[in-house]
């Protein structure tokens, strides 16, 4: 049961690194110009403060998306670490003792 759990937040932490990586190239890709804006916002230093701030924005959120993708590795890697530990649980007491019929 605890091994479906950890699968599952595992899914879950997956699917927000999917969106959140998806968001960054969303977000990176966005273009302010002269041509979208106008010359006064150029001037007044609109469009550099609008390409700090997008890059502010893409830089958080892929880190957002790397971070949620090494919870789902971990997830994953503990759910290995119990399978492991239990079949050397199993060997263990199976060298030890065996049911008499």
């Amino acid at each position: 049961m605890q091994r479906a759990a950890l699968e599952h937040d595992a899914k879950i932490w997956d699917a927000t690194h999917d969106v959140l990586a998806a968001a960054a190239v969303t977000a990176g890709g966005l273009d302010v110009s002269t041509n979208t804006t106008s010359v006064v916002a150029d001037m007044v230093g609109y469009n550099s403060s609008y390409t700090e701030l997008q890059d502010f924005v893409v830089t958080l959120v892929k880190g957002g998306s790397t971070a949620t993708n090494k919870m789902a590795t971990t997830l994953r890697d503990v759910k290995k670490q119990y399978e492991s530990d239990d079949e050397a649980a199993r060997a263990a007491i199976g060298a030890l003792w065996a049911p008499v019929e």
